[in-house]
């Protein structure tokens, strides 16, 4: 059982995990540039197709390293 979690923040890599209402198609990455509440979680993304929304952190997954650094 994996008991480690990783929670967003500020600079994190993301990818939405469903389509949202304001033009962003599921899987389209993007990074966390603010926090757009407290109460209800949720984050300002400027995703790489261009726009910058504020996300339900429930609508975001983090983007895992491929690499290694060495």
């Amino acid at each position: 059982m994996d008991t480690h979690t990783e929670t967003i923040d500020v600079g994190a890599r993301v990818m939405a995990n469903q389509a949202l209402p304001e033009g962003v198609a599921r899987g389209t990455k993007g990074l966390v540039v603010g926090q757009a509440g407290w109460i209800q979680r949720r984050w300002r993304v400027r995703f790489d197709d261009g726009p910058t929304v504020n996300a339900p952190e429930y609508a975001l997954d983090l983007c895992r390293r491929r690499f290694e650094r060495r």
